[in-house]
């Protein structure tokens, strides 16, 4: 009576871009550049997925830029402007570890075809799977069908299985528990990862067992559930099933002849959940803790090592040439969050908001004008003078960038060097830069258009 998933539906992975900052636009980029509809797929996060339902009816905030035709068929258009604005962009680095790329060059090192096309293609179903579980199993459902990010896992049944079918089996406890002893504690605070490799080969009632009459009776059921209530959180103690569960669940239970009670199913499912958090969540205090020591006197020991170098000049003053720094600035540095640029053309427009989420400083400068700004603060500089004269800051960040980039080796050559061992590199280099005070992408060849400052 029980196959294995795939036996069912194709299981896959959500959809995968590479680089979101590219990829995932939104209403504002859409018509700054005038993207044609033709170009743009709409696509979910799991943030705009409520968990406290399950039928979804989110209205997209993000759509994916889907082109395929080559620059010379999309002359005039705002796909077009869209591409060369956006090409020599930073690309986002997992936890922006200084080295850039441009968008261009991060996508080319991908594969081959046009640089700008998505490597994956977009399908949209209307059956999702969280990718990692904590106390709540339910599948995110949809009327119609829809793309969800790399987050999920989607479930697209085979020709003769009705979607609502296939919902209603994912829907029950019986899925939840089958998911609960087969899936890997391996992500953090005790989620349970349920990767779409392993989830193909979960057990599950087969469809095709049923009689015509049956497969009716089990939609029914199942949306008697998806209208009664959110769905449990067997991670809540407090929380029971609804009768619309039970309804299902015991039917299930009956056409699979497993002679399991309804209390003994929900006790055990709850029991192991609890356990996976509860073990994981001790475990995760303890191992952090460790990590976090150990860190913290390795990039001591690396921050005394390099600080001297960084202590010897000041930016912008001592790579300026001279030239009169007539444009002063004074920020409370320890209030600000964020730096938000808008490129157009030679010209940088700066937004630098507060912790609070008031706006600190906006303008609109010449590029290498603006850089050097943007480079005092995230050298750590609250009281600082730039010149307004564009060549004199151009040569000012090409010298500032070249000399930082020399300690940035040295840097590294010391994180790779260091006993904590591999895995631990970026942590190891993030507290370094947080015990010098300067941000990492500080000497970036290329900004991205936010960076987070603290």
């Amino acid at each position: 009576m029980f196959v294995p998933l795939s036996k069912l539906a194709t299981v896959s992975l959500g959809f995968k871009s590479l680089q979101n900052t590219f990829y995932y636009v939104n209403k504002a980029t859409i018509e700054t550049f005038g993207i044609e509809k033709r170009f743009l797929t709409p696509i979910l996060m799991l943030k705009a997925l409520d968990a406290r339902q399950h039928l979804q009816s989110p209205k997209p905030e993000l759509w994916l830029f889907n082109c395929r035709e080559t620059k010379q068929d999309l002359r005039g258009t705002g796909a077009l402007r869209y591409i060369e604005a956006m090409a020599d962009r930073s690309a986002a680095e997992k936890k922006q570890s200084g080295k850039s790329r441009t968008i261009r060059e991060a996508l080319e090192a991908q594969s081959g075809g046009l640089w700008y096309s998505p490597k994956a293609r977009p399908n949209k179903h209307h059956v999702w799977l969280r990718k990692a579980v904590d106390g709540v199993f339910a599948p995110y459902l949809f009327e119609a069908p829809v793309l969800v990010d790399q987050r999920c896992n989607s479930v697209a049944p085979d020709d003769d299985i009705k979607w609502q079918e296939l919902a209603a089996i994912l829907t029950s406890t019986l899925f939840a528990y089958s998911v609960e002893i087969n899936g890997s504690a391996s992500m953090g605070a005790g989620a349970l990862e349920a990767p779409t490799t392993k989830l193909r080969g979960y057990p599950v009632l087969d469809i095709r067992s049923l009689s015509a009459k049956e497969r009716e009776s089990l939609v029914s059921l199942g949306a008697a559930v998806w209208n009664s209530g959110p769905p449990i959180d067997w991670s809540d103690e407090a929380a029971q099933p609804n009768g619309a569960l039970r309804e299902l669940d015991a039917w299930l239970l009956k056409e699979s002849k497993r002679n399991v009670s309804l209390d003994t199913l929900y006790s055990d499912l709850r029991s192991v959940c609890l356990s996976r958090i509860s073990v994981a969540k001790d475990k995760a205090t303890k191992v952090k803790k460790r990590k976090e020591d150990s860190i913290g006197s390795v990039a001591e020991s690396i921050a005394k090592a390099v600080a001297p170098k960084l202590e010897s000049r000041n930016f912008p003053e001592d790579f300026a040439d001279g030239a009169a720094c007539d444009i002063s600035f004074n920020f409370d540095r320890k209030s600000l969050k964020r730096i938000t640029i808008e490129q157009l053309m030679d010209r940088f427009e700066i937004v630098v908001t507060t912790k609070s989420g008031d706006t600190a400083y906006k303008d609109d400068l010449a590029q290498p004008v603006a850089e050097a700004l943007i480079r005092s603060l995230l050298w750590g500089r609250s009281t600082f003078s730039i010149s307004s004269e564009r060549t004199a800051m151009m040569n000012a960040v090409t010298n500032f960038i070249a000399w930082l980039s020399a300690i940035d080796a040295d840097i590294d050559r010391l994180v790779a060097d260091s006993a904590l061992g591999t895995g631990y590199e970026d942590s190891l280099r993030k507290e370094v830069y947080a015990r010098l005070k300067v941000h990492p992408m500080t000497a970036a060849k290329s900004l991205p258009s936010e960076i987070l400052l603290g």
